[in-house]
């Protein structure tokens, strides 16, 4: 099941090295600022790279997008794909921490 999860609420993940952060979003996006140590997985590829990217099915992925709409529809796909351990975190828009380019 996916679970929707707050920008605090995923930070305290990673400090902790519990979950990483997956931006479905173009590399274009991805390289104008991303959240720092996110892994890029464009929506248009999950089915094709998602096991290349983010091969532990049981590990714990933060997934997120621009405005959460793809996050969405990513988190669904790798549901389906098998994957266990999913958070949602909507969009960078609300992401209120630093970025890395």
């Amino acid at each position: 099941m996916v679970q929707k999860i707050t920008p605090a609420a995923a930070r305290r993940m990673m400090e902790a090295g519990e979950a990483v952060p997956v931006d479905v979003r173009e590399p274009s996006e991805y390289a104008a600022g991303h959240i720092p140590g996110a892994r890029l997985l464009p929506l248009g590829s999950v089915r094709i790279k998602a096991a290349d990217v983010i091969p532990d099915q049981e590990a714990a992925w933060l997934i997120y997008c621009r405005s959460g709409q793809r996050s969405a529809m990513a988190a669904a796909q790798l549901e389906a794909m098998g994957y266990h351990n999913l958070y949602d975190l909507g969009g960078i828009m609300a992401w209120p921490y630093d970025v890395e380019r």
